[in-house]
């Protein structure tokens, strides 16, 4: 059912021309690191995101969002559609103890596409999200999963790695990010 609800939302956002990526548990679940995802997490180039609101408030619930301290996200939608929990975020930013890492998402942070249900799906890059899950608190299992992929996989957008040394991280999460570069 997921992914039915993926490829729908997909559909709308392609026929929008919205820039647009998935990540999370559906990323891992691509690479074979989890088995079952639990929810969807899309994010939106911040110029689309009013007009993403548009559809998928067409298709499914807008859910009203508790926040959190750990993200200063700019645009953070929750919806339900087909029973199916949809996070779409743009502008996402994670705080952490050494300050608040802003991620960049643009044309660059999609790794590949899938066809998904005869819908091209868009995906985030583990390099993007081995660093946010350093940052989110209780992520340790993914970063090391991720972690061990890359290692054996190879760093497949190495420059996705270097943009993210550009932004506030921890001392630890440089040092680590620094190490899976080679350098």
């Amino acid at each position: 059912m997921i992914f039915k609800v993926l490829s729908l939302i997909g559909e709308k956002l392609n026929d929008n021309e919205i820039t647009w990526g998935v990540g999370a548990s559906i990323l891992l679940n691509q690479f074979g690191l989890v088995d079952k995802p639990n929810d969807i997490d899309i994010f939106v180039d911040i110029k689309n995101i009013e007009k993403a609101n548009e559809i998928l408030k067409s298709i499914g619930e807008r859910k009203e969002w508790e926040r959190t301290t750990t993200y200063s996200t700019k645009y953070f939608y929750e919806y339900i559609i087909d029973e199916i929990d949809v996070d779409v975020m743009a502008g996402f930013t994670v705080n952490h103890n050494h300050g608040v890492f802003e991620y960049i998402f643009d044309h660059n942070s999609i790794s590949e596409f899938k066809i998904i249900n005869e819908v091209d799906i868009p995906f985030t890059s583990l390099e993007d999200w081995y660093v946010i899950y350093q940052l989110i608190p209780n992520r340790q299992p993914k970063v090391e999963m991720i972690e061990k992929y890359l290692l054996s996989n190879g760093v497949k957008k190495p420059i996705l790695l270097k943009r993210a040394l550009e932004g506030c991280l921890s001392v630890e999460v440089r040092e680590r990010v620094k190490k899976m570069l080679g350098s």
